[in-house]
């Protein structure tokens, strides 16, 4: 049975893919599609569960792509949610790979990664939540990422076709964002939350699912010095897509207060 997605085209670059689901119900996780002056030229961000492949590829069909037309892909991280998908996607485009060059290593399991959150970590809160493992086996299958190899490492600033890394360690040590500069959008993956996971508003990435949430809070502000005004998000309800920075701004300000009390 095919399974249809809702074509969510932010600007004539950008598109959000709807209709990925995430283990945990109060939460979505979004791949994005970028696509380059060349029309032909596509750039997926994080293609997410390989269990939801089909959805990703119908909605490039929809959009009147094929997956052949995916010439790059940017792991932003080395979280199952991010990048299971991505060997997949690899063998059926031809598309090459991209992640910081410390993610790299992760991918590669070169070492293997065991920051927060792990496997049984995640089993055990969806549990809680009443989800029952079986039910889970059956949708998404393994929770395990498989070794990833790395076409091009990259490191803070490199350009990945039209966008510039930017390397915002904190939730994973080689995490990166993306930005368009052409109309100030930033593609903050799990940089930044909002109104997900049982949480009221806008957060930055939790301790629970961060190595390092210091310095999760420091790449946040670092972003928020950025010239833009579209924030896209790998967990929301929607984009930010007025006044981005000036809302992280605010939320920043927020949390080193909530810190120093």
């Amino acid at each position: 049975m095919r399974e249809y997605t809702t074509m969510v085209e932010i600007t004539k670059n950008v598109h959000t893919i709807e209709g990925i689901t995430h283990p945990d119900p109060r939460g979505k996780v979004f791949p994005y599609l970028f696509i380059e002056e060349n029309q032909d030229d596509l750039t997926l961000i994080d293609p997410s569960f390989l269990s939801q492949l089909p959805i990703l590829e119908n909605y490039l069909l929809d959009a009147g792509y094929d997956i052949k037309n995916v010439k790059r892909i940017i792991l932003t991280h080395v979280h199952v949610d991010h990048a299971q998908a991505a060997n997949a996607v690899k063998e059926k485009s031809g598309a090459k790979i991209y992640s910081h060059w410390i993610e790299a290593n992760y991918l590669a399991h070169n070492p293997s990664y065991n920051g927060p959150p792990t496997t049984q970590e995640t089993i055990d809160k969806l549990k809680k939540l009443g989800i029952s493992i079986e039910e889970l086996t059956k949708k998404y299958g393994s929770f395990e990422v498989e070794p990833i190899i790395v076409d091009y490492p990259v490191s803070d600033g490199d350009m990945i076709g039209s966008l510039r890394v930017i390397h915002t360690p904190g939730h994973t040590p080689g995490h990166i964002s993306l930005y368009y500069k052409e109309d100030g959008t930033i593609f903050g993956a799990d940089s930044i939350y909002k109104h997900v996971f049982g949480a009221d508003g806008m957060y930055v990435s939790a301790p629970q699912v961060s190595i390092d949430p210091v310095t999760a809070l420091v790449s946040a502000q670092r972003l928020s010095k950025i010239k833009f005004n579209k924030l896209l998000m790998a967990h929301q309800d929607s984009p930010l897509l007025e006044r981005a920075r000036e809302t992280v701004e605010k939320l920043v300000s927020d949390s080193i207060q909530k810190i120093k009390k």
